[in-house]
């Protein structure tokens, strides 16, 4: 096979690993589902409400499947909003979460995705625009510049941008060029602006979602093992540097960076009202414009529920490697482990059989004051002797019954010159013809490559334990000729 084929094969083979994972996860669901229930998720989570308080979704769902039901009243199978509610919550479309004291509903990552890649397919506005086009030129040109390792290109081509800037603000003082986007361009940037920002809240879920299950595998982890503190720290090093090399860890730390400088805030606080303060501003919908007015406290705000989620990982590590609990399990565990190894090290011996343990005639509890008496010593009478113990003898032992075991030897002698397995029988003496015989003669006689016909059947009476007499019934077994080597 070329060496082309193979690597296409391969990337296929990969490929279909993760879409096989992906089918079974919520967002494949998701697609799945009826048109309605998407249409329910998109319009009760947008850009500017991303959380919903339950009781209010609840009624929301029910609004909507009562006006949907009067044209088709079987809709969702009678079920209300509380019904629904529970249900994507299970199958991971949504998830509850206290948010200062209040139950909210939001969706989850993996969802959130799904419903913008939907949103985007059904929208009228095209992806690929001028803004969008300039965007991708200039991302290229700083990508280029600022991994070339040639040092006077990288000083060219600053140079040559700042020509450029310069004849820009010759041209912008003379009058021959104003610089102004017309409205439409305008508003193709602000959202090309909007689309970059979109998949920040679902990132930031992502993270959130990680952070909270390495949070709950830790604290399972600790409970179920016994660590010391240093190896609890050291699991909590590794995990955390692992989910901050992860691309969501990455746009943490960048963003982490961004609020850490107050320059940068006020800058994009202006710009973004300064932009808002313009006429095409007017063009935009008033999700967009709420949206752009709110992108920085949205994203502080999931922000401090990561640092919150990182605040309570801290605090519950250090509770628990400080408390007197854990140094308490800490040591029943090394009790028990330096039991099991005192156990271990004890020389075996053979189980040996024991007269049965009399009954306990004294130690009987008090269950009441009342039960307390005087003694009196003239009124005890002494109670009749007990009668002595039953004297057993090595006579009295008799071993049960059972049959013998049949010998290598004499079924061997015996299948020496036969032709049959029936033939081997009549010669084996009669103390030896029991059922253990009958398994060790077809054993052997399978062994050594005998011939099975179940064309016809001998009977075989044999002697059973209690003195009567039963019959085996078994195919005729021709022996082979070298049987008797």
């Amino acid at each position: 096979m070329p060496r082309s084929a193979r690597s296409s094969a391969d990337a296929i083979s990969a490929r279909l690993r993760d879409l096989e994972l992906l089918t079974k996860g919520p967002a494949w669901a998701l697609t799945r589902s009826a048109p309605w229930v998407i249409a329910v998720l998109q319009a009760s989570f947008t850009r500017t409400r991303p959380q919903v308080p339950l009781e209010e979704f609840h009624a929301d769902v029910d609004s909507f499947l009562e006006e949907l039901r009067r044209q088709d009243p079987g809709l969702g199978g009678g079920a209300n909003g509380k019904a629904f509610g529970d249900e994507w919550t299970r199958r991971q479309f949504l998830t509850r979460r206290n948010q200062s004291g209040q139950i909210v509903y939001e969706a989850t990552e993996p969802a959130a995705r799904v419903l913008a890649f939907l949103d985007s397919l059904s929208s009228e506005r095209s992806t690929l625009n001028g803004s969008r086009l300039g965007t991708l030129l200039g991302d290229v040109e700083k990508l280029a510049n600022e991994t070339n390792p040639d040092q006077s290109a990288r000083l060219e081509a600053l140079e040559e941008e700042i020509e450029e800037r310069q004849q820009l603000i010759q041209d912008i003082s003379t009058g021959e060029f104003d610089g102004l986007l017309e409205d439409d361009e305008a508003v193709e940037a602000a959202g090309n602006i909007l689309d970059l920002a979109a998949s920040l809240p679902a990132d930031y879920k992502k993270m959130r979602d990680r952070i909270e299950e390495l949070v709950g595998g830790l604290r399972n982890q600790i409970i179920e093992e016994s660590l010391t503190k240093g190896a609890t720290m050291a699991q909590v090093l590794e995990a955390d540097k692992r989910l901050r090399e992860s691309p969501e860890g990455r746009t943490f730390r960048s963003f982490t960076a961004f609020l850490e400088d107050p320059q940068q805030q006020v800058r994009f606080r202006s710009a973004i009202g300064e932009v808002l303060s313009r006429q095409f501003a007017d063009d935009l919908s008033p999700d967009d414009r709420e949206t752009l007015k709110n992108l920085v406290a949205e994203l502080r705000q999931q922000h401090s529920q990561i640092q919150r989620i990182y605040g309570k990982l801290s605090e519950s590590l250090n509770t628990y490697v400080q408390s007197d609990d854990f140094r308490q399990s800490v040591r029943l565990r090394q009790v028990l482990r330096e039991a099991e190894q005192a156990i271990r090290s004890l020389p075996y011996e053979r189980e040996r059989p024991g007269l049965v343990p009399g009954p306990v005639l004294y130690n009987a509890g008090f269950e009441s004051l009342s039960m307390v008496k005087l003694f009196d010593p003239d009124e005890f009478a002494a109670p009749p002797r007990l009668a002595d113990p039953i004297a057993f003898t090595d006579s009295n032992r008799v071993r049960s019954p059972r049959t013998g075991k049949a010998k290598p030897q004499v079924v061997r002698a015996a299948m020496a010159g036969a032709a049959t397995l029936a033939d081997a029988w009549q010669q084996l003496p009669p103390e030896e013809q029991h059922i253990n015989t009958i398994r060790a003669l077809l054993s052997e006689a399978l062994h050594a490559g005998a011939e099975f016909s179940r064309g016809a059947w001998d009977g075989l009476d044999f002697e059973q334990i209690d003195g009567s007499t039963r019959r085996a019934y078994l195919p005729v077994v021709t022996l082979a000729k070298d049987s008797d080597d």
